[in-house]
């Protein structure tokens, strides 16, 4: 059990590590496509006519691109979010893991936007008929945009316990009462 924390703390820490993964994945999965050509991207579209072919695979590709275009946009909302709090806590945090933050900011930052701009060229390609090179490339930007979403909700998560711990905090400052107040002091 302990060993399993680790490794997701370690994960959470290192987004480069999971990006590294799943880079090590898609091309995994492309050497075992090369041996059973049933588990290839290609495989999904047999039932597709093949004039219709380029068009669906490259409004697949539009599609994952805005949808790692909009995780990319509020993953910005959620990094100034927690760049601009005054709050002491948030200062806290922001010097106690500065460098997992920065790692993390950037990650859930560029990653989508990676993914985004990755989706856009795989539409492309699919446009030109490519289709094998775009639906790879599709691959890989869908997990991109999948990680930068996850990635993006556990920040977003540890940022709402900062916030939470913060009004706690200020609740029960706000409660206590003031004998000098209260006596007419």
């Amino acid at each position: 059990m302990a060993m399993l924390r680790r490794a997701r703390s370690y994960l959470v820490d290192h987004p480069s590590a999971v990006t590294l993964a799943i880079f090590i994945l898609v091309l995994a999965h492309l050497i075992v496509a090369t041996w059973i050509s049933q588990v290839a991207p290609p495989a999904l579209f047999v039932n597709v006519a093949a004039k219709a072919l380029p068009a669906a695979v490259s409004s697949l590709a539009v599609g994952v691109a805005s949808v790692a275009a909009m995780v990319g946009g509020f993953a910005g909302v959620v990094v100034v979010f927690g760049l601009s709090s005054d709050d002491e806590r948030f200062r806290q945090v922001r010097l106690k893991a500065s460098t997992s933050l920065r790692r993390n900011w950037m990650s859930v930052v560029t990653t989508p936007l990676f993914a985004a701009f990755g989706s856009m060229l795989a539409a492309t390609l699919a446009t030109a008929g490519f289709i094998p090179a775009a639906l790879w490339l599709l691959e890989l930007c869908t997990l991109l945009a999948a990680h930068g979403a996850l990635r993006l909700v556990v920040l977003l998560s540890e940022l709402v316990r900062v916030v939470h711990a913060a009004d706690e905090a200020q609740k029960t400052q706000d409660d206590e009462i003031d004998t000098d107040e209260f006596l007419g002091g």
